[in-house]
């Protein structure tokens, strides 16, 4: 017999409901903490303190204070601040890599081909911030490096220094 791993209890491996068996030894949860048909697959969290709250990419029982609080309901989102800033930073290098291929993958000074992480984005007034593209889709980030050149940085400092 399978074991609950919610409320701890045994479950048998096979029921009859209206007639109809359905086998129950891949679940992990019983009928009673995950009825059928619920679709409902991630794993359940039976103790959390007042305080407490559950980030589901980590997998981990978080003080409230490390997760931003929803405004609309006050409860806090599903992934911890370290968590969304890593996804965050993930989505930015994808961004990243699609606007370096779609300008050609080469510096436009020394047209060199470098990794994505190398590439600055120059204009003469200054440099981009790519921290501020964090938040921005793919096309509103297109649209403001638009006036921008793509350059390595080695190029870029070499500008910066003859401005």
């Amino acid at each position: 017999m399978p074991i609950c791993k919610n409320c701890k209890e045994d479950f048998p491996n096979k029921i009859n409901i209206n007639g109809q068996d359905h086998i129950l030894t891949g679940r992990k949860f019983c009928i009673k903490c995950s009825p059928l048909g619920s679709k409902n697959t991630r794993s359940y969290i039976v103790e959390l303190k007042e305080n407490e709250a559950f980030c589901v990419r980590c997998q981990q029982i978080k003080n409230k204070n490390e997760f931003y609080i929803r405004k609309d309901s006050g409860k806090p989102f599903s992934y911890c601040v370290k968590c969304q800033n890593k996804v965050k930073m993930l989505k930015l290098e994808e961004k990243l890599e699609r606007i370096v291929e779609e300008r050609g993958g080469i510096c436009q000074d020394c047209s060199i081909s470098y990794p994505t992480p190398v590439y600055e984005f120059y204009s003469k007034d200054n440099t981009y911030q790519l921290s501020r593209a964090k938040n921005m889709s793919l096309e509103k980030l297109k649209e403001e490096l638009k006036d921008y050149i793509m350059l390595c940085r080695n190029c870029s400092a070499i500008r910066q220094w003859a401005d």
